[in-house]
């Protein structure tokens, strides 16, 4: 809203960035450099991309919105943001899952492998003229070392860019259907639930996107683990395997019910949020009563009962983190001490492959895949909170006509300040409508469904340019109501409204951006 001169932010280097500058990530460097010059200022950063903006990438996620409504209108089935944000983005999702798959199972064996061999090359060859093998495997090493860490840096860098997509698409849907939403919707939610929406549930898809593909990394990789576990140690590596299995039921578990304390924590952070909304907008009521030990209380306890939400999914986060510093140590020892009592000697290099597979596996099923199990749950429950609101009943979408049929029905309207009959003639009234701004014909409207009385009964009124016209009447006569039908606030029930040119409104209650005068009266 602010309509002052801006200096303009340089174009993003990116965008016109060849193969090398975007993979070594070099065309960041000048503002690198400025940055070690003098202290960078909101003009020194970029422009966002174009593939980048809220208003593409909101209204290509909006548009699929519409047909999963449509199809499923079609199929009689439950309408899935779910299953629109997997048309929108999962092909490049599964593709950078697959390869991430791909090469860290890989890739981890191969260094496993490696570190076996390097061991066992140092346990054969003691003399000093040692054979350049342990060379050659060191530098594998290295070069598998390497790989790995620009292959999960790449994987990470373009899935947290995928997720902040995500999100910002989202967020641009939510706002739209707030805009939409008809009066008995806004009764079930409320602007904390809004704000809640797009400060906590959106922001999920930054923190839970990076875990997910994980959860099949996971299974996966202790398949072939075992698999090569089997080959060093033979059924000993089954054991300890085991060992390290037993303890997925348990952490499937806490991930559900960090899911359903998720929801709960959800609604009462709405809850919270509503309440301090109505305190802050009421505060010279509350004030003038001297009602603030009451509030204070009531705030505390709404705070209190979230706050005893959010300690429980505390404790089982805690939980489900200290798996990893137990559960590879745990299989490691049961593998190595069945591995001695089956009649085997243990060596320092099937000690040291031994590990390096367990280790695997730690960075996998006991730092990955745990969180990532209850983040993905309450990933889940944010987006069924979101494709809820989503699901909200939006107002009714009345054509704005620039003539009204005439009608034969006895009316009055308002024309030059006076009060005149309705014309019976047929083509002298489609003249005179041309010339009207507001023609209301037998409109009857209510709120909701479930009120009982009609707001507004039978109003004809017609309103030509250029006139003053004021409406009057006592408290509760309708005289707001009047002026939200013809807003297309307040839904019709019967009849129609026809509105010519553009119409301006200024609220009971104004409300002001932050800026100046000029800038709020020209908004």
């Amino acid at each position: 809203m602010d309509a002052t001169f801006k200096e303009e932010k340089p174009l993003n280097p990116r965008a016109k960035a060849n193969i090398f500058e975007i993979v070594t990530h070099s065309w960041i460097l000048r503002l690198i450099k400025k940055g070690l010059k003098k202290e960078l200022d909101l003009i020194d950063l970029y422009t966002i991309l174009e593939e980048d903006s809220s208003a593409l990438l909101g209204n290509k996620l909006e548009k699929l919105w519409k047909e999963e409504l449509i199809n499923s209108k079609k199929k009689k089935k439950t309408p899935s943001f779910l299953r629109t944000l997997i048309k929108m983005f999962g092909k490049k999702f599964i593709c950078n899952g697959i390869i991430l798959t791909i090469s860290e199972i890989f890739i981890s064996i191969g260094i496993s492998t490696i570190i076996g061999k390097i061991v066992k090359h140092f346990e054969t060859n003691k003399s000093v003229n040692q054979n350049p093998d342990g060379i050659y495997l060191a530098i594998c090493l290295i070069a598998l070392l390497l790989m790995r860490s620009m292959t999960y840096n790449r994987f990470d860098r373009i899935t947290s860019h995928m997720a902040m997509k995500v999100r910002i698409a989202t967020c641009y849907v939510i706002y739209n259907k707030s805009l939409r939403l008809k009066t008995n919707s806004q009764d079930q939610t409320t602007t904390g639930q809004i704000i809640n929406l797009m400060a906590n549930d959106a922001n999920r898809f930054d923190i839970s996107v990076l875990y997910v593909p994980f959860l099949l990394i996971g299974p996966l990789q202790t398949i072939v683990v075992t698999y090569f576990l089997w080959q060093e140690v033979g059924v000993s590596s089954v054991l300890g395997v085991a060992t390290l299995l037993v303890f997925i039921p348990l952490q499937i578990w806490l991930g559900s019910k960090t899911s359903e304390i998720r929801l709960q924590t959800a609604k009462r952070t709405d809850i919270r949020v509503h309440l301090m909304n109505e305190i802050i907008s009421n505060l010279q009521v509350i004030k003038m009563y001297t009602w603030e030990p009451f509030f204070n209380n009531l705030t505390r306890y709404a705070r209190k009962k979230e706050m005893n939400k959010i300690i429980k999914s505390a404790y089982i986060k805690g939980i489900l983190s200290s798996f990893f510093l137990f559960n590879t140590r745990i299989a490691l020892f049961v593998n190595l001490l069945a591995f001695v009592l089956l009649g085997n000697n243990i060596t320092a290099s099937k000690v040291f492959v031994i590990t390096s597979y367990y280790n695997i596996l730690r960075g996998t099923l006991t730092i990955a895949f745990p969180p990532g199990i209850g983040l993905s749950a309450e990933l889940l429950v944010s987006i069924k909170r979101i494709e809820d609101f989503l699901l909200y009943e939006e107002k009714d979408k009345q054509v704005m006509t620039n003539q009204i049929k005439s009608i034969d029905v006895s009316r009055k309207t308002i024309n030059n300040g006076a009060v005149l009959d309705n014309v019976n003639n047929h083509n002298d009234t489609e003249i005179q409508l041309n010339n009207f701004g507001i023609v209301m014909s037998n409109v009857w409207a209510k709120w909701t469904n479930g009120q009982i009385d009609n707001t507004i009964e039978n109003i004809n009124l017609t309103v030509t340019p250029g006139r003053l016209v004021a409406i009057i009447g006592p408290v509760g006569a309708g005289k707001s109501s009047l002026v939200q039908a013809i807003l297309r606030e307040l839904p019709l029930l019967d009849g129609s409204i026809s509105v010519r040119g553009v119409v301006s409104y200024a609220s009971q209650e104004p409300w002001l951006f932050p800026g100046s005068v000029k800038q709020n009266i020209i908004f």
